[in-house]
């Protein structure tokens, strides 16, 4: 929970298998529900986030849920279907962390609080924005 808010991180990624794991790791721990959406990945990247998953139930962690695009259908709709879970899952704040890696979880806190305080109802993050980006 974030400020008593239920949050779901939603984790759109294709080809990701090499990547998927460290990234899920990576999800701060306030973080209620992490769904990773494999957008018709040819490699391992549903099975490498099923993995890290039983990892993290086997230590308590938090659930992740995967869902497969049985072919590639865009970041987009990627993205939509994990919002379509994470409201289903009654999410109250939802974020997305690119499969990748490429989205700094410290970064986290303050996207969120504009929109957990009421300023905001979107908050968007732009990596490009900071030095080195």
């Amino acid at each position: 929970m974030f400020r008593q808010r239920v949050v779901a991180v939603v984790v759109p990624a294709f080809n990701e298998g090499d990547k998927i794991a460290s990234t899920i790791r990576s999800v701060p721990g306030f973080v209620d529900h992490v769904i990773v959406v494999d957008d018709g990945s040819r490699d391992a990247t549903a099975a490498m986030a099923r993995r890290a998953s039983r990892r993290a139930a086997g230590r308590g962690g938090r659930p992740l849920e995967v869902i497969v695009h049985p072919e590639n259908r865009g970041v987009g709709a990627a993205i939509a279907s994990g919002y379509t879970r994470a409201l289903a899952l009654g999410a109250e704040l939802t974020a997305v962390m690119a499969g990748d890696g490429q989205m700094d979880p410290a970064d986290l806190p303050r996207l969120l609080a504009p929109v957990a305080e009421g300023a905001a109802d979107y908050a968007k993050g732009n990596r490009f924005a900071w030095p080195g980006g």
